[in-house]
């Protein structure tokens, strides 16, 4: 009886195998039965994520239309479809373009900050942002049983979103300007929803990163220092 239910769990293993393999091509009734409550608490924050992220690079081209000048045949969307492309992949490829001279995640980031940089900083920014933020979800948007995420990547990627605000919000060229203009205050106040949209992806993260913490019964080095002190923590 003992061998016998081992050899029914084994069938079950192998065959819940195939069918996560040939996922992506599968209808979305049939992929959620390879997939656990945690499973479908991931693809929620991934998505999420994504939604918030298309969001901000749409924002700060509204708000930096030089940035998006210095591509003459690009739009809003076309950016936006470079860099999040197809609303349905599973599987999300890395964000290299010859046009940032092959950087990518956080290097992006810094390069969108350098002065010397004469590129699309919008551009530059979003990418690595974006690239940095796939990796804490193993380049998916979607997820199965087999898969499993790592909750110190999470948790890094979260510290790194605000580090990025720190800098969007302080740096600065030769004559005092952003680098690349996010909230616009007044006297009487101002928009402040860039604040918002960071928020929110800060708490995405967060909370993924304590699911999958719980889920694997790991903890997570927590790292305090300050603002002038701020370097960005590695993704893998």
């Amino acid at each position: 009886m003992q061998f016998s239910a081992r050899l029914f769990q084994l069938i079950c293993t192998v065959l819940l195998v195939a069918l996560v393999a040939g996922c992506g091509s599968m209808p979305k009734p049939m992929r959620n039965l390879g997939k656990s409550d945690v499973d479908f608490v991931m693809d929620v924050h991934a998505k999420q994520l994504k939604v918030q992220m298309v969001e901000l690079t749409r924002k700060l081209y509204v708000r930096n239309p030089v940035q998006l000048s210095k591509n003459p045949s690009a739009t809003i969307d076309s950016r936006i479809e470079q860099i999040f492309g197809p609303e349905e992949s599973i599987a999300l490829p890395p964000l290299v373009f010859d046009e940032l001279g092959g950087v990518t995640g956080i290097d992006a980031i810094l390069l969108s900050f350098d002065e010397s940089f004469e590129g699309d900083r919008v551009f530059a920014a979003t990418v690595g942002l974006s690239e940095m933020l796939r990796r804490s979800y193993n380049h998916q948007q979607e997820f199965f049983i087999i898969d499993s995420l790592d909750e110190q990547s999470l948790y890094n990627s979260a510290r790194n979103i605000e580090i990025f605000v720190w800098r969007l919000y302080h740096r600065k060229d030769e004559y005092g300007n952003p680098l690349i203009y996010t909230n616009a205050t007044t006297d009487t106040g101002g928009d402040i929803s860039f604040d918002r949209l960071f928020t929110k992806m800060v708490m995405i993260q967060d909370m993924m990163a304590l699911i999958v913490a719980d889920k694997t019964n790991r903890g997570i080095t927590k790292v305090a220092h300050g603002v002038a002190q701020f370097v960005f923590l590695p993704v893998p």
